[in-house]
């Protein structure tokens, strides 16, 4: 192996200190390995170290030329332990990710209220993502660069550009601008999952978040069809553009990332240490918000890694205080319940086995997924004696959801009398849809979903199919 040279940057009176040694790359490996590398976002009270896939992690040096930014996205970062300092707040924070082709350290922030008054200056971290073994071994290396904010005021409109370089050298990306989350408890969400095939259906997707304007969206999963190739990476995130830039998109894992590096590597949500980014939770309006990637659950329940995810949603959800969140949503891949094209799959039938008698003990009022591309939800239900088996309706029950159709060919969805199903649609051509998307929408009590049919030609939300509203009310 070829040693790498890392920095471990530890807070000094002054700021940061840097002190660096050598190390030897690690490899992919489950067990615990001491990280070559911390990096200490100013004023945000959390650690971020590297995913273990990642080579040469450095902070910002100004010394190194700067590279034209590409595809600047907004994200979240902090912790994952309710009541701790540092657990995510997307209130307050945000994380600014993007890349460059060239190689260069040169990671930095200029934000402020207005676009004329970029006043405040942050630098962060950068890293290299190497080309895969196998599958996706021909794909290029990536730079990656990502830079953590922190204090910021609720509800307001941050203007920013990214890169940096040597002072009257710098390279910056356009001026964009983004919203932190409000405070209180009223806001809407946009939801959306499954965009891996036509690209094209993704942007209509974004262009309709646009119109929306929520306060934030949740993505189910399957962004890219193979989750190794940055190429398609590129091309998903071009298309989403000028979305990207400018509202935070928490995206889950799916099936088709597949743990891979490359997922990694373009998403930012909240966690630290060696499961990063493979379950995260945070506050928002009258709700608490859950993201875990399902993959592990469903296809290798004994490895750690989905210990760590079954161990976090326990100690999660015990902390929510219902009196003053009412609402606590789930976000990940695959619908536990649905009579689409993967209804019968072993493996959707270990995590549903897994994860729906924890949704019902902690009293999970929604669950969003994707997987199966359609539109169903059920009605409140609760798992029957075999949480492998059929469901049992129950009006303190959880409601699940599934909402995938932003550019995945359509599936079609099980026919006849479902007892637990109150509602399905789908997208093909004999309907005119293209896909489907949602908006949920959360009141200091009440929490509602409204479900479309996107039409290529409406020209906007106005002029697309509505399938399906829903809403439920908590008074505790």
């Amino acid at each position: 192996m070829v040693a790498v040279l890392v920095a471990v940057f530890l807070p000094v009176a002054a700021g940061l200190g840097v002190a660096c040694e050598e190390r030897t790359p690690r490899k992919l490996t489950d067990a615990p390995q001491a990280p070559p590398f911390r990096y200490l976002p100013e004023g945000c009270g959390y650690v971020v170290t590297p995913n273990e896939a990642f080579i040469e992690y450095a902070q910002d040096d100004p010394r190194d030329p700067g590279d034209i930014p590409l595809r600047p996205r907004v994200g979240l970062g902090g912790g994952t332990e309710r009541g701790v300092r540092g657990y995510a707040d997307p209130r307050t924070s945000a994380v600014i990710l993007w890349e460059t082709k060239a190689k260069t350290r040169a990671t930095k922030i200029e934000f402020g209220e207005a676009p004329d008054a970029l006043t405040r200056t942050l630098t962060g971290h950068a890293w290299t993502t190497p080309s895969p073994k196998g599958l996706g071994a021909n794909e290029p290396e990536t730079y990656m660069h990502e830079v953590h904010l922190c204090g910021l005021a609720p509800g307001r409109k941050w203007f920013y550009r990214v890169g940096g370089g040597p002072d009257g050298f710098e390279k910056w990306s356009p001026v964009s601008s983004f919203f932190t989350v409000p405070d209180g408890k009223t806001m809407t969400v946009g939801v959306s999952g499954d965009a891996r095939d036509h690209v094209e259906i993704w942007q209509l997707v974004q262009q309709r978040m646009r119109e929306a304007k929520p306060a934030f969206q949740l993505f189910s999963g399957d962004l890219v069809s193979i989750g190794a190739y940055s190429s398609l990476w590129n091309t998903w995130l071009d298309a989403a553009e000028p979305t990207l830039s400018q509202q935070m998109i928490l995206f889950a894992a799916g099936n088709h990332e597949n743990l891979h590096a490359r997922y990694f590597a373009n998403v930012a949500l909240p966690g630290d240490g060696l499961y990063q980014e493979s379950f995260a939770s945070f506050d928002a309006g009258s709700a608490h918000f859950v993201v875990i990637d399902d993959q592990p659950i469903a296809t290798d329940l004994g490895s750690d890694r989905a210990r760590a995810i079954r161990a976090f949603l326990d100690k999660d959800l015990a902390k929510v205080a219902r009196t003053e969140t009412p609402f606590v949503v789930v976000v990940h891949h695959r619908g536990l319940y649905s009579t689409s094209s993967h209804a019968g799959d072993s493996d959707l039938a270990q995590a549903r086995s897994v994860l729906a008698p924890v949704y019902r003990r902690f009293g999970v009022d929604l669950v969003i997924t994707g997987h199966d591309h359609e539109y169903e939800r059920t009605v409140p239900i609760r798992p029957g004696d075999d949480p492998a088996g059929l469901p049992v309706a129950d009006p303190e029950g959880t409601t699940y959801v599934i909402c995938a159709g932003a550019g995945a060919p359509p599936y079609g969805y099980g026919s006849g009398v479902v007892p637990y199903r109150a509602a399905a649609a789908g997208f093909d051509a004999p309907t005119g849809r293209v896909g489907v998307y949602c908006m949920l929408s959360l009141e200091e009590k009440k929490m509602s979903l409204t479900a479309y049919g996107l039409k290529a030609t409406a020209g906007g939300i106005a002029g697309d199919d509505l399938l399906d509203r829903w809403e439920t009310t908590r008074i505790r």
